[in-house]
């Protein structure tokens, strides 16, 4: 198999992989805490940024009933200062908590997020401590907050700070509409890689257009592997394809969209108040609007019938075919010549089904705003495909 093909299907398997690292939720981090009446489940340490959320389980045969003090933080939190635990205070703005107190049922577990009061408490690197009252006891979780690793550092600094700030400046400009924010930020995003994008798209369809005479060269010198890859070169070069047009461009992509599908999943979130720039610090979260086309873009995908996924997974489907319309007419490989030919043909047959329907599942699950990313994102790859099959055409 020559080294183009290797490549195209290594990267599918790498894009694959990544995708679901991607849209996978997190593992559950578990603090070492004894298991009791109440046990408190949540991570022991989280980067400034990121959003504490605390989980707790009732271990015992009747419900639990744990007061709630919103606006006020769920629980009291104490910083470590100078060798002694000092309280912190804090305030959700309105309408950003729930006001009915915490009930767990026996055997059930909760989720306590953080996130509405981020921006006064976790802010800053230390030690915290959240106590909860329950009968006779308090139960304690400790918790540090730290600074993200040198990759870290420099993944927030160059990609993830850059993209979520221009999230809020587009959200702000847009009369505070989370879900247009979203929008023009996606279609931002790919006018600035257009470029790359095109030249990765013509490299491709360039292959597919050559192929008949790649296949030509392996069956003349079926025996020569050596000749097979130099008159392979020397067809690209004569026809101005390069082997790895259609990966390197896609590969300096990736980091830049993974980042915008995660500042779209985690939205705008009090929590991530630590990376605005000093000209966005007064954004008004409050006067932000998460409902966009009859979607409430912070709840899961599985809304109005599944509109959504059954959207992307056909806006999907289109932009496939149209990249792999000719991939199959141009081979000139007959079935049962090549066994791993015909394996990665079947490969290749299948992805159109395939990564449509793994979108449309994760989907499902994840928040409506991922969803609208991914279909703009689509939308835009549809039109760009059908310039690029045009001009080669």
């Amino acid at each position: 198999m020559d080294k183009q093909k290797l490549l195209n299907y290594a990267l599918i398997v790498v894009i694959t992989i990544l995708l679901v690292q991607t849209f996978s939720a997190k593992k559950e981090v578990i603090s070492d805490v004894p298991r009791d009446d109440l046990q408190i489940l949540a991570p022991t340490e989280i980067k400034t940024g990121a959003a504490f959320l605390l989980n707790l389980q009732n271990n015992t045969s009747a419900e639990i009933s744990l007061s709630n003090d919103c606006p006020g933080e769920p629980f009291q939190v104490s910083e470590y200062q100078n060798g002694e635990w000092l309280p912190l205070f804090a305030a959700a703005a309105e309408g950003r908590c729930q006001t009915d107190d915490f009930m767990i049922l026996p055997g059930q577990r909760i989720s306590v997020s953080y996130q509405p009061w981020q921006k006064d408490i976790f802010a800053e690197l230390g030690k915290y401590r959240i106590e909860i009252p329950f009968g006779d006891k308090t139960f304690l979780h400790e918790v540090e907050v730290q600074k993200p690793g040198f990759f870290g550092k420099i993944w927030r600094t160059i990609v993830y700070r850059p993209i979520y700030n221009t999230l809020v400046w587009l959200t702000q400009i847009a009369n505070h509409n989370f879900g247009w924010g979203i929008v023009l930020l996606t279609l931002l995003l790919r006018a600035i890689l257009f470029v790359p994008f095109q030249k990765s798209l013509k490299s491709q369809r360039k292959l597919q257009k050559i192929q008949p005479e790649i296949d030509a060269i392996k069956k003349r010198f079926a025996d020569n592997q050596q000749m097979v890859a130099m008159e392979t070169m020397a067809l690209m070069k004569k026809n101005k394809v390069s082997p790895f047009g259609s990966c390197l461009p896609i590969l300096i992509q990736m980091p830049f969209l993974i980042a915008l599908f995660w500042v779209t999943r985690d939205g705008l979130g009090e929590n991530t108040f630590v990376l605005l720039y000093p000209p966005l610090a007064d954004f008004n979260l409050a006067a932000v609007s998460t409902q966009f086309l009859g979607f409430d873009l912070l709840a899961s995908g599985a809304q109005l019938y599944f509109a959504l996924p059954i959207f992307l997974a056909i806006s999907q489907f289109a932009q496939m075919k149209l990249a792999m319309h000719h991939s199959h007419k141009n081979s000139s490989q007959k079935p049962g010549e090549n066994p791993m030919a015909d394996a990665m043909q079947s490969m290749t047959k299948f992805m159109p089904y395939f990564l449509p329907l793994m979108i449309a599942f994760f989907a499902l699950s994840m928040p409506a705003a991922v969803g609208i990313y991914w279909g703009t994102s689509t939308i835009f790859g549809v039109g760009q495909q059908l310039i690029v099959n045009r001009e080669i055409k």
